[in-house]
């Protein structure tokens, strides 16, 4: 494993693929930076937007570099010369996993220098935001574990490029839908503001309420895709930060225990 990984991290540093993204990282920290500039928002709103797409950034950096050990033959050679299957699974993983929170932490090093001037100091409390770091580096890591298993399982860069995006798509537009029911409203409340103070007039209940199993579900599947969890994180809902570690580690090892298993059995070409 220890060899595995030092040639990996040794071609990842002489990687183009590697330096285009950490380019493409520092620009879309700026990016929000200029952006949130112009809408006077605060620095816990810049927080941890990056997480809201970094799926589909992680997807496309792992077709792209874990791709090539297929086309280049680099995973049958490896095999040939006595390496195991479930090391060199577990290898591109973890140098997939560094290499994305290495990216998660230029965006962080870049929103903090230059965003702490320009919007003063972040107003979340500390043990929100280290529980909100160790959520978004949970996330990371199910996404890099999904996005490995299906390089893994095709030789083509194309293809699995092509599958990985489509992943990431059902993944967002699943976790929309599910947001929607997840957070419907039992209760329809009337109300009206007098000496800026709330008064409730009436409650009544919502005929399009789905019912409370329904609900649960939804908010359980919700949490359990990594999109869900980004969504709440990059919107700064801190009310379930301490529910998500256990949603992010069943799904890691679920996927990573399925992705040892298939590719133990994949024939290589």
């Amino acid at each position: 494993m220890y060899k595995l990984l030092k040639a990996g991290f040794y071609r990842l540093r002489k990687d183009k693929i590697f330096w285009i993204f950490i380019v493409i990282t520092i620009a879309l920290s700026i990016f929000a930076l200029m952006r949130y500039s112009a809408n006077g928002l605060k620095l816990e709103n810049l927080f941890n937007e990056f997480i809201y797409y970094e799926g589909l950034f992680i997807s496309l950096f792992i077709s792209l570099f874990i791709g090539r050990e297929h086309s280049e033959g680099i995973i049958r050679n490896k095999i040939i010369v006595g390496h195991k299957r479930i090391n060199i699974y577990l290898s591109n993983n973890i140098i997939s996993i560094v290499t994305c929170l290495f990216f998660q932490l230029i965006y962080y090093i870049i929103i903090f220098a230059i965003g702490t001037p320009l919007y003063g100091e972040i107003q979340m409390n500390y043990s929100d935001i280290i529980q909100t770091i160790l959520d978004t580096t949970l996330v990371i890591i199910s996404y890099c574990s999904i996005f490995n298993l299906v390089t893994m399982m095709f030789s083509e860069i194309t293809v699995s490029t092509i599958i990985g995006v489509i992943v990431y798509i059902i993944m967002f537009v699943t976790a929309l839908n599910l947001q929607y029911i997840a957070y419907a409203q039992k209760y329809i409340t009337n109300t009206y503001w007098e000496n800026e103070e709330e008064t409730i007039v009436n409650q009544e209940l919502n005929s399009n309420y789905p019912g409370d199993d329904v609900v649960k579900l939804a908010k359980n599947v919700y949490y359990f895709i990594p999109q869900g969890q980004s969504f709440e994180l990059a919107f700064g809902n801190t009310d379930n930060l301490n529910a998500y570690p256990k949603y992010s580690i069943t799904l890691i090892i679920i996927v990573n225990v399925i992705g040892v298993y298939l590719f133990k059995s994949k024939e290589l070409k």
